[in-house]
């Protein structure tokens, strides 16, 4: 019985490493959800750590300057990743979110917020290019889309801790209980290995087989045909230049860029990160019977819900179906959401009460984090992973990362004033056309990639097979 437990836990040590490895993105998901306890902190003196109450302008940049900080980390994250390793590349992650907590402990400042902000920012940048590439690089074929999906399910547990946290705890007891995490992070994942793919590529072959049989728990004689193709397909590919021009002119290449990017570009015009970042503020502007606090919570629980639902079945239903449910389900909580508080903008002039509707931004919120976490949130990440060739992912991860926080930043930042000049209803209405524009993208032009090894992609996305895939 012992060895045959023994056996088990090491045929399942590609899911240790995937979790270790998605401890990252569980930061992340506590640095995209700190505005949301926070932001209320700051604008009350006898709970803030600075000595006066930050203006409008100075909050709109709290919650936004952390998507230019996500800007600017996915280059750097790209290059050491390239150069020195995927895993030195997410421990640098958890290096700069543990730096910006400390810098949150001491601050005065609004100024050293912001720096602390955009330091997150990096770490974010960090975790989401290179986490997708280092459990695609380690998982085989048939567990890809299980541990590919696991972002969502991290960044939403993050996430929730602070939900369920924040609102409870001072300012000051809140930020030294999320410095322990991306310490806690950095301590478990450097007992992991580096992927066999980076070995491979910097030539060192016995480093490669190392890590291949440490991640399948098999000695090495039995995994040549997988060592085998990978050694393949990343020698193939360093044959090829990773240059921009290459990212742009290969027929592969460019297909997987532009399904990428569209999908990662509407992921942020479905207004997930306000919706996320100002939970909080949301319900309490509803002005709804149940507690502010309480209801960020239950978005929470959903969130996670739902990530684990995508974890458990993408592998059997398939990418496709996920993200067109996705979409689908986004747009009609937003039309609900739009449509509640257009009402509320007219209470004046309605012929009955709106506490009638009162459920409705609750079920509304429900709906939308849950069907974001079924499709937009978890494939959007793992498709990077899985559709550029191993020579091109870093700097392909790069370009993608970037633009979806150059996006993410506009959207955060022209919240506020986007609230104010056209109404929360109208804004929610946009965020609507903007998944349903993300359907339509879904059903014209992303392929699925349910069960294919990465060559497989590569010659799917070079069209030399039909569209979908339905290997099981």
């Amino acid at each position: 019985m012992w060895t045959l437990t023994l056996t088990l836990l090491r045929s399942k040590r590609q899911y240790l490493a995937a979790i270790l490895a998605n401890l990252s993105v569980t930061c992340t998901g506590c640095a995209m959800a700190w505005t949301s306890p926070v932001e209320s902190k700051l604008t009350r003196p006898w709970l803030s750590p600075l000595s006066s109450v930050p203006s409008d302008t100075q909050l709109s940049w709290i919650g936004s300057i952390l998507a230019l900080g996500s800007l600017a980390g996915p280059p750097l994250a790209g290059y050491i990743a390239h150069r020195y390793g995927r895993k030195k590349a997410l421990l640098g992650s958890g290096v700069l979110f543990a730096i910006a907590y400390i810098l949150f402990v001491t601050t005065r400042t609004v100024a050293q917020i912001l720096v602390g902000r955009f330091l997150q920012g990096c770490g974010i940048g960090f975790a989401l290019a290179i986490t997708p590439m280092y459990v695609c690089e380690i998982a085989t074929s048939k567990r890809r889309g299980t541990l590919g999906s696991m972002v969502q399910v991290c960044m939403t547990l993050g996430m929730l801790f602070v939900y369920g946290v924040g609102p409870y705890v001072g300012y000051t007891a809140l930020q030294y209980i999320l410095l322990a995490v991306p310490l806690l992070y950095c301590a478990a994942f450097s007992q992991m290995p580096e992927t066999p793919h980076f070995y491979i590529a910097q030539g060192r072959y016995a480093d490669a087989s190392r890590s291949l049989e440490y991640l399948r728990g098999e000695p090495i004689e039995d995994l040549q045909d997988e060592y085998g193709a990978i050694q393949r397909a990343v020698e193939e590919s360093l044959r090829h230049r990773a240059t921009f021009r290459e990212l742009v002119g290969d027929h592969a290449n460019r297909r997987a860029l532009f399904i990428c990017t569209g999908i990662i570009v509407l992921q942020q015009l479905s207004g997930i990160n306000p919706v996320q970042f100002y939970t909080q503020t949301i319900f309490e502007k509803t002005g709804s019977s149940l507690k502010p606090e309480l209801a960020v919570i239950i978005i929470g629980c959903v969130q996670v819900v739902a990530s684990m639902v995508t974890v458990l079945t993408l592998d059997r239903l398939g990418r496709r179906p996920y993200l067109l449910i996705s979409a689908g389900g986004m747009c009609v909580a937003l039309v609900a959401l739009g449509t509640y508080f257009y009402l509320e903008s007219r209470r004046a002039l309605i012929s009955f009460s709106l506490d009638r509707i009162a459920f409705l931004p609750v079920l509304s919120l429900v709906v939308f984090t849950a069907t974001f976490c079924l499709g937009f949130g978890p494939i959007a990440w793992l498709l990077i992973g899985e559709m550029f060739a191993p020579s091109i992912k870093s700097l392909a991860s790069s370009v993608v990362s970037s633009t979806c926080w150059a996006v993410a930043f506009f959207v955060l930042f022209f919240f506020s004033s986007l609230d104010a000049a056209i109404g929360t209803h109208w804004l929610f209405w946009t965020f609507a056309i903007c998944t349903a524009g993300a359907f339509l993208f879904t059903y014209l032009f992303v392929i699925e990639t349910k069960g294919m090894s990465l060559p497989e992609i590569q010659a799917r996305l070079n069209e030399t097979a039909p569209v979908i895939n339905d290997k099981a």
